[in-house]
């Protein structure tokens, strides 16, 4: 069993999700080709339309995925370098066990020695750093 060495709490700013408004931009714009296409007899309007909605859809449908995750790992890494950690790693996801978010393990090097440790959520944006006591091997 390991106990934790250290402790610090953190605030790790989440994700904003206004890049989204540029596909969601072009999806808009893509409804209303689509109707004046559809108004006007104009099949390439029409259709073009309905490309710019499908293009915006899955643009916003990538751009949540991958931003969000870059975004919270950069930040995470930012959290601990700010306490004097290099090079973190971390393991883990954000997936929810129990309704939460579960505790994100991290490596890292502070004063020449490698360090593990436990990244844990405590509601809102605020995280709990915790070191955990080397294995004795």
């Amino acid at each position: 069993m390991t106990d934790a060495l250290a402790n610090e709490i953190v605030a790790i700013e989440p994700w904003s999700p206004w890049p989204l408004a540029f596909p969601a931009v072009i999806a808009f714009v893509g409804v209303l080709a689509s109707l004046v296409g559809t108004r006007f007899h104009s099949k390439t309007m029409r259709e073009s339309g309905y490309v710019a909605f499908l293009v915006g859809v899955l643009a916003a449908a990538m751009m949540t995925w991958s931003l969000s995750g870059m975004w919270d790992s950069g930040r995470r890494a930012d959290a601990l370098i700010d306490l004097g950690y290099e090079s973190p790693t971390f393991s883990g996801s954000l997936d929810l066990a129990g309704g939460r978010l579960a505790p994100i393990a991290w490596q890292a090097v502070h004063d020449g020695e490698r360090m593990r440790g436990v990244l844990r959520p405590l509601g809102g944006d605020r995280w709990g750093i915790a070191e955990l006591e080397p294995r004795s091997e």
